[in-house]
């Protein structure tokens, strides 16, 4: 570059250890005194600042109004060492202009007012040395770097979005001749420029926002047209931009065989020696040579769940191996030639569902630093946008009056379910967050979901009066449904006893044994059930009953004796209506009995005194032993019983081969 030498620091010159000495002694703030250069115009008595002294020690040509241009690039130094470029020069005509280099339109401006801000804890010495030296290395920086020919300053940022409050201007006056850099536009978001005259394969483009700063890649070119190459920078709310194009063709600053536009291309840094290896163990140095992608991308979409309730859907891509540098999404589309390349920043991705709710196919497509979607990387991920609150059918209790002190509420949601609650209120109190469990659930092969999810509150107890109940639920996708609705308890038409019916054994029958288990079924499954025997001393025994949901009810270990044994059962709702049936059972000796059955087990098997009995257990005819054992007993065995799920009921029954021809068929026998 054109221009005078680099500048040095102060004290490499003989000449600067005077100047420090006259600007210390001055004190805190430098008095003002003639300063000995170039006379001016515009400043009949220029200020002796650390600026000044460090401009006269370099040699820069102090400026006069008539020879400062409308625009270029003004460095304004501030007394706190703050350096900000301007695009015009100063309007006060005392501030001192020095020139940087005029070929390109690049000054100083002295806006220390003859001030130095002494940091705390430091001399003024060391202030005014570290300012000094600041200077002379802004000085320097422009004066060293050749490349800075090519440099464009784009003066705006994205604080605003108002397009005529961005100014472009361009510092230099650019040689047209060789490479160089063109300013077309700045706009919020975006810079346009032009790449003229680029006759190699690729191009670098660095920038800074200082020129004391280094300098940063931001692209990389591959010119089609060596008349021009357009391309656009992000702004990123940079107020200050300064850019330099670079032919990067034979450039290699790892001095290792591989080029630095081989790095960028494929990870947008400049790290990648010869010497690494890919994730398939290969060098770097070998991918170059064969031409290969060093960036081989490998990941999987995974979610927290499968339903949404926003149109923005975070997923998450799980990275097997590779450095992705950009990232696109499609919904219900596998064209992939429609993707939108972002910047990859992080593994947590949002996708777009839009507004259609159901199933969609979201595909993620992550690809490295190059520019190729030839070398993108695909995954698929099916969710469900659901933005509606699920719907709630109560199917029981059907009537908004119960005369019973339980119940079971049930009912059902169209969708899956992922919690369902309900609160009670009433004249006992008020209860919160019970417990509702769904039951079942029928999978649509169409809609591929879950409907009918029929859920029951398990023995919910009232009281006398109305019973608010509030039911909380939430689907799959977080979508929160709340529903009141009442029920009354009230006795007062409660008049009718409630109905029983005795299942086993059945009145008059045989029953091997000392004890049995009696069953039967009541209308009221609130009802309390009894079953009282008198004994052969007179004693009485009541004997209470286990009442199911669903109404059944068992009394184990019944006594029998001897003989005809008379049971009498009593059932009584809650509003004391009473119901009382007699029943007998008369103790076999038949000598049946029936051998342990463990869970799962479809053979039962047992013993009987006597082989003139055909035996029956739950409806199958089990196969007799052909003669006694040992203790002059006959074993017996039935295959491929059907057992209840609950296993709680296997009824063994011996009938009289005379019954029915011989075949012991559930006829007048009387079975035991």
């Amino acid at each position: 570059m054109g221009g005078s030498s680099p500048g040095k620091k102060l004290g490499e010159n003989s000449n600067m250890k005077s100047i420090r000495s006259i600007i210390v002694g001055l004190g805190l703030f430098a008095l003002p005194v003639i300063l000995h250069a170039q006379t001016s115009n515009r400043l009949p008595a220029p200020l002796d600042s650390v600026v000044s002294l460090a401009a006269e020690e370099q040699g820069l040509t102090l400026m006069d109004d008539a020879s400062l241009p409308a625009h270029g690039t003004f460095w304004l130094v501030c007394s706190n060492g703050l350096k900000i470029p301007m695009p015009n020069p100063p309007t006060d005509p005392t501030t001192p202009v020095y020139a940087l280099d005029l070929a390109n339109n690049i000054y100083l401006v002295d806006g220390t007012q003859g001030q130095v801000a002494v940091n705390h804890g430091q001399t003024a010495e060391a202030t005014v040395t570290a300012q000094a030296n600041t200077v002379v290395d802004l000085i320097s920086q422009v004066q060293e770097s050749a490349w800075e020919r090519m440099m464009v300053a784009v003066l705006g940022g994205e604080e605003s979005t108002n397009q005529q409050d961005f100014t472009i201007q361009t510092s230099i006056a650019q040689d047209t001749n060789g490479l160089w850099l063109e300013l077309t536009n700045a706009a919020p978001g975006l810079t346009g420029l032009n790449l003229h005259n680029a006759t190699n394969a690729v191009y670098a483009i660095w920038s800074k926002t200082d020129l004391l700063l280094p300098w940063q890649v931001e692209t990389e070119l591959w010119p089609v047209d060596t008349n021009c190459q357009p391309f656009t920078l992000q702004n990123y709310g940079r107020q200050v931009l300064f850019v330099r194009a670079q032919d990067w063709t034979e450039v290699c600053s790892h001095q290792d065989g591989l080029p630095d536009w081989w790095s960028w291309y494929w990870f947008g840094n400049l790290n990648a020696s010869a010497t690494n290896l890919d994730d398939l163990g290969n060098t770097f140095a070998y991918d170059f040579v064969m031409g290969l992608d060093p960036n081989v991308i490998s990941f999987s979409v995974e979610v927290t769940n499968n339903y949404f309730a926003s149109i923005n859907a975070p997923v998450m891509a799980n990275i097997s191996y590779g450095q992705p540098g950009y990232y696109a999404t499609l919904v219900d589309d596998t064209n992939f030639q429609h993707a939108v390349w972002n910047n990859y920043v992080s593994s947590n991705l949002t996708v777009n569902l839009g507004m259609t709710e159901g199933w969609h196919d979201v595909w993620v497509g992550l690809r490295g630093h190059a520019d190729t979607a030839d070398e993108a990387v695909w995954e698929s991920k099916q969710i469900k946008l659901d933005l509606t609150p699920p719907a709630l059918v109560i199917t029981g209790p059907t009537n908004g009056t119960v005369d019973v002190p339980m119940i079971q509420l049930t009912g059902y949601s169209p969708e899956a379910l992922s919690s369902i609650s309900y609160d009670l209120s009433n004249a006992a109190g008020t209860v919160t967050n019970q417990q509702v469990l769904v039951l079942d659930q029928y999978y649509d092969t169409n809609s591929l979901g879950f409907t009918t999810n029929t859920f029951q509150a398990f023995d919910v107890s009232l009281a006398t009066g109305v019973n608010v109940f509030t039911l909380h639920a939430t689907d799959l996708a977080g979508n929160v449904t709340t529903t009141n609705f009442s029920l009354t308890l009230d006795y007062s038409n409660k008049t009718n006893p409630p109905v029983a019916a005795l299942i086993w054994p059945q009145n008059g029958l045989k029953v091997c044994g000392s004890n049995f288990t009696c069953n039967g079924s009541v209308s009221d499954p609130t009802a309390s059930v009894t079953v009282q025997m008198v004994d052969t001393n007179g004693n009485t025994n009541v004997f209470n009953a286990l009442v199911g949901r669903d109404g059944k009810f068992y009394v184990s270990d019944l006594p029998l004796n001897s003989g005809t044994n008379v049971y009498t059962l009593t059932v009584t709702d809650v509003a004391n209506n009473i119901t009382t049936t007699n029943f007998t059972v008369i103790q076999g000796d038949a000598g049946l009995t029936i051998d342990p059955i463990s869970p799962n087990q479809t053979m039962v098997t047992g013993e009987i005194n006597f082989n003139t009995f055909t035996v029956w257990v739950n409806g199958i005819k089990a196969t007799m032993s052909s003669s006694p054992n040992d203790n002059g007993i006959y074993t017996w065995e039935a295959d491929d019983v059907p057992i209840p799920p609950n296993g709680s009921l296997v009824q063994v029954t011996a009938i009289p081969n005379s019954d029915n021809g011989g075949y012991g068929s559930w006829g007048n026998g009387g079975g035991q």
